[in-house]
């Protein structure tokens, strides 16, 4: 066998045999050490008391709950609704926890468990809390994985977008104008399937709003990388917005869920943004074009799209730069 075919191979599994086991960590990473970080939480009563409940928890498991104080249970439950908490326990004699399974079926879980432990410190005898769930799971996912699998079809969609339209084109100007086409044709198609599959319970025109900014995120990202720098702006797409994004993406449980500075990272890549954003279109909307807690995942898509026509931008200039030289 050729000396130089020999090191090629040798090259090619040793080079498998590293970026494999770096991309496997990078995605059961987060999910193996999946746990609360300073998730914020309400609740209901005077300081003195909420800052003590607080300090138990903070004994218990140090660092995993932010715990706010509300004065009554209407003032939690729109908290909780506006995306300020993700739920929280009303004490007394007629206790209730308060939860959004929109929000994610982890941190619901979380504190319905913390809901009865508070409730069983009441001694024998205390009454069992009422749980009251302000933004329900769609009945067809209770579970939310519907919901965690859309993360794929929304690279997929913007990938496909941001590497055919400059090989269809080979006109930045004409890609620019036809990436926000394509991905409202996508979006709206996608959450048309997702909505008659039960899947996303908000209303149509939030949802396509959501789901095709993320996808012109990643289109025009990808677009813009195609078209500066060629076939090696998919590689640097692939590891950014999948292998990293991914991940990070916080759509399977709520970013709190993740280590460190990571939830910020996923929050302003386009996957987490786009989880987000969607998120609040689908459970928190209420008529509204775009759902509570969601300006952020906005802001961050927003400043992808910017990203890739910038980069459009630039390969134009550059081409019409080699043909006035030509």
């Amino acid at each position: 066998m050729d000396d130089h075919l020999v090191k090629k191979l040798v090259g090619v599994i040793v080079g498998a045999s590293i970026a494999i086991p770096l991309i496997l960590l990078m995605f059961i990473g987060p999910a193996s050490r999946g746990a609360p970080h300073d998730l914020p939480i309400g609740v209901v009563g005077p300081p003195a008391m909420v800052t003590k409940m607080g300090a138990t928890l903070e004994a218990r498991q140090p660092g995993a709950f932010e715990v706010r104080s509300f004065a009554s249970a209407e003032e939690l439950h729109e908290a909780v609704r506006d995306r300020e908490v993700y739920g929280g326990v009303v004490p007394g004699p007629d206790p209730s926890t308060v939860i959004a399974s929109g929000a994610g079926p982890a941190a619901a879980q979380l504190i319905t468990q913390l809901g009865a432990r508070i409730a069983a410190g009441g001694g024998p005898g205390a009454p069992e809390p009422r749980v009251v769930d302000v933004a329900p799971p769609a009945p067809d996912d209770p579970r939310g994985a519907g919901f965690a699998a859309m993360v794929m079809p929304v690279f997929m969609a913007g990938a496909i977008l941001g590497i055919a339209l400059p090989q269809l084109t080979r006109r930045a100007g004409l890609t620019a104008a036809l990436l926000p086409v394509g991905a409202a044709a996508i979006g709206g198609a996608s959450v048309g399937a997702a909505m008659a599959v039960g899947v996303l319970p908000g209303g149509f025109w939030s949802q396509a709003f959501a789901m095709s900014t993320g996808i012109l995120a990643i289109g025009a990202a990808i677009a813009g990388l195609v078209t500066l720098v060629g076939v090696g702006g998919i590689g640097v797409a692939v590891v950014l917005f999948m292998l990293i994004g991914m991940p990070l993406a916080g759509i399977g449980s709520p970013p709190e869920f993740l280590p460190g500075i990571w939830a910020s990272v996923g929050q302003w890549l386009p996957l987490g943004a786009t989880g987000t954003a969607l998120r609040g279109a689908a459970f928190f909307a209420d008529g509204k074009l775009i759902g509570a807690g969601s300006a952020q995942a906005f802001a961050a898509l927003v400043l992808w799209i910017a990203v890739g026509y910038a980069l459009l931008g630039l390969a134009h200039r550059r081409r019409e730069r080699v043909a006035v030289d030509d």
